[in-house]
């Protein structure tokens, strides 16, 4: 190659190059199977004044509640330049203080024990966790990071035994690479919604889209995977048609079905993410070729819903749900939008696919179902709550006192059903709440920001023609028994 020609490469690639030393550099390493600690590494791509401040997340996007996982934080040590060593001060709340003025901070590492996490975390959904053949890591439970740097660019190594596949939700990939693999995160943000699987009891299919879907299952008992990718496909298919499109490059389903490690242990939330759902479930509700239809429908249902949380609330939001706090759970108005409205955009994406008549009776039955006799059997008290207090109450009880979750979403999934048949009614039919929400997609991509509650109405009205204040207003009311 001529001088001219290595010049004019050099030219090209350096954006390319100096954008990947900005980059923090995270990694994991999972070194021997049966290990019950995972070690994690913080490297800055320039060294950083201190003193600087490292914080581990507690609250989780949409949790609803707070988990302690600095708990589980262990040998916690930093260095500057040359290897220093840095001094390392547990402060209040989920926080270490870093150094001191004078110095700087290049390197973090810790460890973080996920056996103690499992056992003390009972909420199975929200812990990461360790078997003899598997490792399912969460990761707004093992990584930290540093205030003020929550916007940075991320590069993530992950190292596991080396015989051991190996998946990241940020760079799927079938069949899994083998001991390693690397993934870049846009900001902390994405890293910390993001999993990673290892081990080899874990299958993976990847099912071929214009957005390639991945299942990844573990399980710890019998389970049919062919049928449960079967029935993850059709949800995802089903809920991108009625979105109109796919804002991920690519999303996968992480399925656990798990014996519960002691009597007080829950393993039946699922948890929603920018591009991948988690659904960690007893392996008594583990699909199989024996299932009845209706466990299948009640599996498709659960995949729809949380894959149409990567539109509702992950990118059309009300107020509160980003820039996320990491370290105390946000207090939020409108989770009936964020779980109502996006339990009855699953429904309809299911319905849509099916021929008219069998469709309103499918709408009918899971309204009537998920909402209506929800509500229902919840005490009086909270029905007699003006809807933004239930969620507020819910915003740190969800799934604690899931009496409070139960109310909030049935409260706004009927809601959204009652605007969606005034919107089908002075329509002809013509339009629904997908007109809605597809056009509150398009609003929030362009304004890059939450709708206020009063907004709602308006855009809604802007995508179908049809107004429905007076809903929401009924809606927000204290029910009347």
């Amino acid at each position: 190659m001529s001088p001219r020609k290595i010049l004019l490469v050099a030219a090209l690639l350096a954006p390319a190059l100096a954008g990947a030393q900005e980059r923090i550099t995270y990694g994991v390493q999972y070194a021997r199977a049966g290990d019950s600690r995972i070690r994690v590494s913080m490297e800055l791509p320039a060294p950083l004044a201190t003193p600087q401040m490292l914080i581990m997340p507690r609250a989780i996007p949409m949790g609803y509640g707070e988990q302690p996982y600095d708990r589980f934080v262990e040998n916690l040590k930093a260095y500057g330049p040359a290897n220093k060593a840095l001094g390392v001060t547990r402060v209040d709340g989920p926080r270490w203080t870093i150094g001191k003025t004078g110095e700087k901070l290049r390197r973090v590492t810790y460890e973080v024990d996920l056996a103690r996490m499992e056992r003390e975390v009972l909420n199975g959904g929200d812990s990461s966790k360790v078997r003899p053949k598997y490792a399912g890591l969460l990761g707004y439970s093992v990584f930290a990071f540093l205030e003020g740097q929550e916007d940075a660019p991320i590069r993530l190594l992950v190292e596991g035994p080396k015989d051991w596949p190996v998946f990241s939700t940020l760079a799927p990939a079938a069949p899994a690479a083998r001991g390693s693999v690397t993934a870049e995160a846009e900001n902390f943000y994405a890293l910390a919604d993001s999993q990673i699987v290892m081990g080899p009891a874990v299958q993976i299919a990847k099912l071929e889209e214009a957005a390639p879907l991945f299942v990844v299952t573990y399980s710890e008992g019998t389970a049919d995977t062919q049928l449960l990718a079967k029935l993850g496909l059709e949800a995802f298919r089903r809920v991108l048609a009625y979105f109109g499109g796919a804002p991920f490059p690519y999303y996968s389903i992480v399925q656990e079905f798990l014996k519960p490690i002691a009597g007080d242990h829950q393993y039946a939330l699922s948890m929603e993410h920018m591009q991948s759902g988690t659904f960690t479930l007893d392996v008594k509700l583990a699909i199989t070729a024996a299932s009845s239809q209706s466990e299948q429908t009640r599996v498709l249902y659960n995949f729809a819903h949380h894959i149409a949380h990567s539109w509702i609330p992950k990118r059309a939001y009300g107020e509160g749900y980003f820039p996320f706090r990491w370290e105390l759970a946000p207090v939020l108005d409108s989770i009936w939008f964020s779980e109502g409205f996006a339990q009855f955009a699953a429904m309809d994406a299911l319905a849509d696919a099916m021929p008219a008549a069998e469709a309103q009776k499918f709408r009918e039955r899971m309204i009537e179902m998920r909402f209506r006799s929800t509500l229902a059997a919840m005490p009086a008290f909270l029905r007699q709550m003006p809807l933004v207090e239930v969620s507020r109450i819910a915003s740190t009880r969800y799934g604690e006192d899931f009496r409070t979750g139960r109310t909030v979403f049935s409260r706004g999934g009927l809601m959204a059903a009652e605007m969606d048949q005034r919107i089908r009614e002075q329509s002809q039919g013509k339009k629904g709440m997908r007109d809605a929400f597809r056009y509150l997609m398009a609003w929030s991509a362009r304004e890059k920001r939450a709708f206020r509650m009063e907004e709602l109405p308006r855009i809604i009205q802007e995508a179908t023609g049809v107004e429905t204040r007076d809903i929401l207003e009924k809606w927000l009311q204290p029910m009347r028994d």
